[in-house]
């Protein structure tokens, strides 16, 4: 249920009258489309659409998109998509994005919108204003005041709740109080500020940027999706699981009665094999069809599974479960936190994270499907680095002949950012490439027999 934050106005001064801003916030932690009310679904064809977005202070994060999906009329699918947002770069305060519309308009809204699982969704901002007649800089640094470089201040936009890290979609509007516009501008500054420094994870993920003409029609809306979601708790009542079916509804009985059950099974089973001091696996996964991944079945992000709508359509009686059990075992995983907590954290090869995902999959989930095997086919591939299958049956062969705890003392040197392909001699008495050559060896012998 959209949950409103806050209504307030400001009292500011225009050049042409006194005129009354109300900025309206909407918030709500969970996906509802960007329908916030009392603020209206994005637009398509706004002003925005047409003008020129400039960053003229702070540095764009390489992970996220660049400033063109701010006026793309469109939106992220899912809470934590960082190429369908802009923010800037962790660790710093924000930055000031300017927007040149190319002649001044009587602007009647200015609206933004942002959606991210934690902290970096709320918004936290000033917005200033000038018609672009007279002498204003039109690049004015962080440090510099806007006010006294020709700007004129709009709004002041901060929608952090009082308590928690504001995770959800956020939508504000700056509309005009006691007149029908907000004024008569061809240039905007977004002033930028991070909403907390705890951490490095602390920019906003915005979303989109409307700027709705006073003198044109109404702007097309974007129309949310129906929404098929529904939420299943473990039986302790320890997680929660959502399935999001919204682009496959055929897919949802099958979701519940055929998929769930391995879910509720396994994931728990997973956290169990995945331990490592002061760790906890994330209480909620979300798993969302989506109909825009190309050739990729599966991907994992954070706590969210994104599964392939064709391909899982063609895998419900082949490999459409054990991909699923993969993609979780990376939920657990989560490998990219070592940073946050080692500064000088190692970076684990994915030839590691892949084939603990496959180790689990085709060795504990579904060892009866051989899935993993070395074959004459596979031979000449059979390296222990080569990733995914390969190296789940190198991990096999390491943990059944060498270390049956191998398989948590390599998630915990991965976790940690420990990981160095000297443990492995500290591990088993061998260095990796005598595993890998006495491994590859055992396999030569065996199909020559």
């Amino acid at each position: 249920m959209t949950r409103l934050l806050a209504l307030f106005s400001t009292a500011l001064i225009s050049t042409a009258h006194a005129a009354e801003v109300k900025v309206l916030t909407a918030t709500s932690p969970t996906d509802a489309g960007f329908k916030l009310d009392p603020v209206q679904s994005p637009a398509i064809d706004d002003a925005a659409a047409g003008a020129v977005f400039t960053l003229v202070d702070g540095d764009r994060d390489g992970n996220g998109g660049d400033l063109t999906v701010l006026n793309d009329g469109k939106m992220p699918a899912t809470d934590d998509q960082p190429r369908a947002n802009f923010f800037f770069r962790g660790g710093t305060d924000g930055g000031r994005i300017a927007v040149d519309l190319k002649e001044p308009l009587r602007l009647r809204e200015v609206n933004t919108y942002s959606w991210h699982s934690g902290s970096r969704g709320p918004q936290v901002y000033n917005l200033y204003a000038v018609e672009g007649n007279g002498k204003f800089d039109p690049a004015p640094e962080k440090d510099m005041d806007p006010a006294k470089r020709g700007w004129k201040l709009i709004a002041e936009v901060d929608t952090r709740p009082e308590e928690g890290d504001g995770g959800g979609q956020h939508a504000v509007s700056i509309t005009p109080g006691n007149h029908e516009d907000l004024g008569r501008y061809q240039h905007l500054l977004f002033d930028i500020s991070r909403t907390q420094d705890r951490d490095s994870f602390g920019n906003t993920f915005f979303s989109e940027i409307d700027i709705i003409d006073a003198e044109k029609p109404e702007p097309k809306r974007m129309k949310p999706d129906k929404k098929i979601v529904n939420t299943y708790p473990s039986d302790d009542g320890k997680y929660t699981y959502v399935i999001d079916s919204s682009k496959a509804p055929d897919l949802t009985e099958w979701s519940e009665k055929e998929l769930m059950p391995v879910v509720k099974e396994w994931y728990p089973k997973i956290v169990e094999l995945l331990p490592s001091r002061g760790f906890r696996a994330p209480d909620t996964v979300v798993i969302e069809y989506k109909d825009d991944m190309g050739g990729t079945p599966a991907y994992a992000t954070g706590h969210r599974l994104s599964l392939n709508v064709g391909w899982f359509r063609g895998q419900l009686e082949g490999e459409a479960k054990g991909c699923v059990v993969h993609e979780l075992v990376h939920t657990v995983q989560n490998y990219w936190q070592a940073r946050m907590n080692n500064r000088n954290a190692s970076q684990t090869p994915g030839w590691v994270t892949e084939g603990i995902a496959d180790y689990i999959r085709w060795f504990l989930y579904e060892p009866e499907s051989k899935g993993a095997e070395i074959t004459r086919g596979n031979l000449a591939q059979a390296k222990f680095d080569a990733s995914y299958r390969i190296t789940a049956n190198f991990l096999d062969w390491v943990i059944r002949t060498r270390d049956e705890e191998l398989l948590q003392k390599l998630n915990e040197a991965a976790r940690e950012g420990n990981y160095d392909g000297k443990l492995w001699k500290r591990w088993t008495d061998k260095t990796l490439e005598e595993l890998g050559e006495e491994w590859r060896k055992e396999h030569e012998d065996k199909l020559s027999a």
